[in-house]
């Protein structure tokens, strides 16, 4: 095994660790903290294994082992702009929600006040 593959195993397992905290503190949702520590196990795996994803390039059919890198992380970015775009919407209903109730809440005490 090279020098770097010792580094990014530690570097993946600091992540893995580190996502656990965050997920921990409810920083990340369960699905968001999943998602990253899938990605950080291939990586180390990857980095122990080199020769793991070149025969996972040719069983998938991929030409170039740098193909599959590139079209994985662009279909999980992609995921992760997905579930962002779906907290940010369901937080605005929440706040859309908690103004209309409170401008109703105001207009009934101005109605009770004027009565």
């Amino acid at each position: 095994m090279h020098f770097y593959s010792y580094v990014v195993d530690l570097l993946a397992l600091a992540f893995i660790i580190y996502t656990y905290a965050q997920a921990k503190r409810r920083k990340f949702g369960r699905g968001e903290s999943v998602a990253w520590a899938f990605v950080w196990i291939l990586v180390a795996i990857f980095a122990t294994f080199p020769w793991l994803f070149s025969r996972v390039t040719v069983y998938l059919g991929v030409v170039l082992p740098v193909n599959l890198f590139y079209g994985f992380f662009s279909i999980f970015l992609l995921f992760m702009i997905y579930r962002l775009e779906e907290r940010v919407n369901e937080l605005q209903r929440v706040v859309l929600r908690a103004v209309q109730n409170r401008a109703i809440e105001k207009a009934e005490k101005q109605e009770k006040k004027e009565n």
